[in-house]
């Protein structure tokens, strides 16, 4: 039986209709892997970076998720940290720096300052009753007691920020207890603003000088983030905005960037980008 020819016409038409819906086909399979990815990064997919046996990582968000494009409104802040060792004893951290807030500001005008003879030894009860109008934030850490390398007893701590000074200079002091075994220590992590680049405010900690030779940090997880008043009028400790072009609703941008430097060696650098969402 002879096979029937399409006219020559009708046979360009149904490759330009197939290649149209080929192309449909992309198109929407394009936009579907751009929607995973989105999801992917709302999820909260940690970065990690790792070298000479060590991998750390950093994770973060901000809460409200969409923001508006034109003023800034108050939010909160957190992120989320770890360190894993291939090698016994690990190494230890000497310092630890914070990076982040390009869209909005960090604001400390009229806040109560919290000094860290106040948190030494301190209890997390007696923590608020001696700092608790300075309070800027809250989480938990874990780490490690090296009394026995070969056997480190794990302490899991509740953390609280609040803002202070230290020499003059602000400051934000995490204090972290634990009841079982028995921790106490405060983190004073100095604040500076960056005058360029992806990342606008800087907190950084000598994390050895505090924590001693026996306690290794192994996880932590804090938000930041605080209404108060002054004189009737509302402030935010933490305070964004999306300033996204009017055509963009929504854009993956720098959010935040850790700094992890270990004695010996080595330094660790993550930034991590999260969705940006304009609310009108």
């Amino acid at each position: 039986m002879l096979k029937r020819r399409l006219p020559r016409r009708r046979a360009i038409a149904t490759l330009a209709e197939t290649g149209a819906f080929l192309t449909r086909m992309a198109t929407a399979l394009a936009a579907a892997f751009v929607v995973l990815a989105a999801l992917n990064v709302g999820l909260g997919m940690a970065e990690r970076s790792g070298r000479d046996g060590v991998v750390a990582s950093l994770d973060g968000s901000v809460s409200p998720k969409s923001l508006p494009r034109h003023r800034s409104v108050p939010v909160a802040l957190t992120l989320t940290g770890s360190i894993h060792s291939e090698t016994a004893p690990p190494p230890q951290l000497a310092s630890l720096e914070l990076a982040f807030g390009t869209r909005g500001g960090l604001t400390t005008a009229g806040l109560p300052r919290c000094r860290g003879t106040q948190l030494r030894n301190a209890t997390q009860r007696q923590a608020r009753e001696m700092c608790g109008d300075a309070l800027v934030g809250q989480g938990r850490i874990s780490s490690e007691v090296l009394l026995n390398p070969e056997d480190p007893v794990p302490a899991h701590a509740s953390v609280l920020a609040f803002n202070g000074e230290l020499g003059g200079k602000p400051v934000v002091w995490l204090h972290a207890y634990s009841a079982s075994p028995p921790v106490s220590f405060a983190l004073p992590f100095s604040l500076r603003h960056l005058g360029a680049g992806s990342y606008g405010i800087s907190l950084r900690t000598p994390v050895s000088s505090t924590l001693g030779r026996w306690l290794r940090l192994r996880t932590f997880r804090i938000t930041i983030g605080r209404r108060y008043s002054v004189h009737g009028a509302q402030r935010s400790y933490l305070s964004a905005n999306c300033p996204l072009p009017p055509r963009f609703h929504s854009l993956d941008v720098p959010l935040a960037r850790a700094t992890y430097r270990f004695t010996p060696g080595p330094t660790l650098n993550i930034p991590i980008s999260r969705w940006c969402s304009v609310r009108e």
